[in-house]
């Protein structure tokens, strides 16, 4: 059925992917509309434990990929060309600077870049565990930390690691462009397998949830201030 309903939306995906993901997205809207209060309370739960718990591990992992990202860059792995060996690159340095701009950290910046600083700088994160007042010196200061956190090398870091991966593994061992794609060298053929339709299915709702939720509020909200 699932076949079917996809052929009729002539869609270029695989059903139980689009479907599954689809499920879950709706599920929990319709969820979040019915049940406010409840879901809010779950949601404002988990982030508090995810924070209080796992904030190290968050810090931790990053800076671990910038490090080994700066190894790939320095070693022999570096001069590896993403792409067939005797063809040349489709665009430019410079045309590539600014279409990583201009398709994500670019309306990032364009909000978050001012609006984060301004508001630790007002309520300060770490003010109640370090004593910082708010609008005070030591606010702003670590209003930049934080601010200088999130915009420079481990925000790239965020960026380029996937972007890394899905370049190697689709256009040097012509996988399909999935992000179960990646796992290959550790699942095999099993990437086309359930195993691999639920990392894609997971891959789809954190994107969603995540990523773009965050690109579409930074141009919408400073169109609207």
């Amino acid at each position: 059925m699932l076949n079917r309903l996809h052929d009729l939306l002539r869609l270029r995906t695989s059903p139980p992917i689009f479907f599954g993901a689809a499920a879950v997205i709706i599920v929990f809207v319709i969820l979040t509309i019915t049940l406010t209060e409840w879901m809010d309370s779950i949601v404002s739960a988990s982030s508090d434990w995810l924070y209080t718990n796992l904030g190290w591990f968050y810090i931790f992992g990053v800076t671990l990929f910038l490090v080994f990202l700066i190894y790939i860059a320095i070693s022999r792995f570096g001069r590896v060309k993403l792409g067939p060996d005797d063809e040349a690159p489709e665009h430019s340095g410079p045309a590539w600077f600014a279409m990583l701009f201009a398709a994500g950290i670019g309306s990032i910046l364009m909000f978050w870049g001012v609006a984060e600083p301004v508001s630790h700088f007002g309520d300060p994160p770490r003010g109640p565990s370090l004593g910082i007042e708010p609008e005070s010196a030591a606010a702003a200061a670590d209003a930049m930390n934080f601010t200088y956190y999130h915009f420079t090398l481990h925000t790239w870091t965020i960026f380029t690691l996937p972007a890394l991966c899905f370049a190697y593994f689709i256009h040097k061992r012509n996988l399909p462009p999935r992000v179960s794609s990646i796992f290959q060298p550790i699942l095999g053929e099993r990437i086309h397998g359930p195993i691999g339709k639920l990392i894609d299915i997971v891959a789809i709702i954190g994107t969603v949830f995540g990523v773009a939720v965050s690109l579409g509020l930074g141009p919408c909200r400073s169109t609207v201030v």
